[in-house]
């Protein structure tokens, strides 16, 4: 929770004077791009090495809606809102995605196990052959419930986590995840090189936003979410997680930057915390073959103009975890230091002829898209539909 000493201490790390730090929070804040003042102590904006003009193309929560609404197409959101339709249409298409072994409280086709009451689930995982098991929502984000069955010891199980729990107690307390249930997929392990810096071989996976041009999509950025082994998954959780975040050079499949923890507690270029390596120069394995397997994938998905996807580096290569829409920006920002709305991203606006509409109001942008064929949903244009061919 940040509070007046925070921009004291912002005022004696920069060596600015604290009025000039405020008064540039305030203009940030007022103006485009609308930061909260705790988004600007977030990103460390207050220090000395970014000019303002670097700093207005950060994005907070208010610029990052108005983007969604710009540059999300309604009609593609429930494919990456529900995960087992999502993997439905890439295995579908040949890519690789986790196998689901059951659906846990929602009706999916009978191709697929569902498993409808706390009592089944139950004894379904009392199976020999059953578990390892990992349990996440289909409908959920940011990792959140997403949990490593690993063993049964009599009634106790095992979490991926080291602790442990009855087995009755667990099955009970899954809710209906958001009435589109829970995936019980195949636990996947990290690739051994990347194991080996991370002392686990739990998931660090990538982050990359692609572009989708007249030539067709292409990587923007890459975000390397390095997994220390406290969770079950690789989420940042704005810096509290644990785990870390590193920029990776798109052409090479290099790590240049990394960090942990965000504001004022955040570290540059950290050793990793268990292992004790120095993740600068790591090369991500199969990197040629992630580049490869995004662009093609983003082929299926037409109307995503800047999708996030979350892809897994197992030993026998790239497998896709989730699309995301669009994606949280901040993880990108705080790898990079640098701003979403870098010049190639306004690029990226002017070839779709929507860079106009990022500085508009609501209202006026509502308007705009009206008179330009997109329809009104429930008072968001969002979401423009002529992002489509039809």
């Amino acid at each position: 929770m940040y509070n007046l000493n925070c921009f004291f201490q912002a005022a004696n790390v920069s060596q600015r004077p604290i009025l000039e730090i405020a008064l540039e929070a305030l203009r940030l804040r007022f103006s485009s791009p609308y930061l909260d003042l705790s988004e600007y102590l977030d990103f460390q904006l207050y220090l000395n090495d970014l000019t303002f003009s670097e700093k207005a193309a950060f994005c907070g929560h208010r610029m990052q809606s108005t983007l969604i609404e710009i540059v999300v197409d309604e009609y593609s959101k429930f494919m990456a809102i529900d995960k087992v339709t999502m993997y439905f249409l890439f295995r579908a298409s040949g890519f690789p995605t986790p196998e689901i072994h059951a659906i846990y409280r929602s009706r999916r086709p009978s191709v697929l196990l569902n498993i409808a009451t706390p009592q089944d689930l139950e004894d379904y995982l009392r199976k020999p052959g059953s578990l390892p098991i990992y349990f996440k929502r289909s409908s959920g984000s940011y990792g959140h419930g997403n949990t490593l069955a690993d063993h049964l010891n009599g009634d106790m199980l095992h979490l991926g986590t080291g602790s442990s729990e009855p087995l009755r107690d667990f099955c009970c307390s899954l809710d209906d995840g958001g009435t589109l249930g829970w995936i019980l997929q195949e636990p996947l392990t990290a690739h051994s090189e990347i194991a080996e810096i991370s002392g686990t071989d739990k998931i660090s996976g990538i982050r990359i936003h692609t572009i989708l041009l007249d030539s067709g999509p292409q990587i923007m950025k890459a975000i390397f979410k390095v997994n220390v082994g406290n969770l079950d998954c690789d989420n940042f959780d704005h810096g509290t997680s644990g785990n870390l975040l590193a920029a990776v050079d798109i052409k090479t499949g290099k790590i240049f930057r990394i960090i942990s923890g965000t504001g004022l507690n955040q570290i540059e270029n950290p050793l990793h915390p268990k292992t004790g390596r120095n993740l600068l120069g790591f090369q991500i394995p199969y990197w040629n073959k992630v580049v490869e397997l995004v662009l093609e994938a983003h082929l299926a998905f037409p109307g995503y103009l800047c999708p996030g996807w979350d892809v897994a580096i197992c030993e026998t290569g790239p497998t896709i975890l989730e699309l995301n829409y669009f994606g949280d920006l901040k993880l990108s920002q705080h790898a990079y230091r640098r701003g979403f709305i870098d010049p190639e991203f306004r690029d990226f606006l002017q070839i779709w002829k929507i860079n106009k509409m990022l500085y508009m109001t609501p209202e006026r942008r509502r308007k705009l898209l009206a008179s330009s064929g997109a329809s009104s949903i429930k008072g968001h244009v969002g979401i423009k539909r002529h992002h489509w061919q039809w």
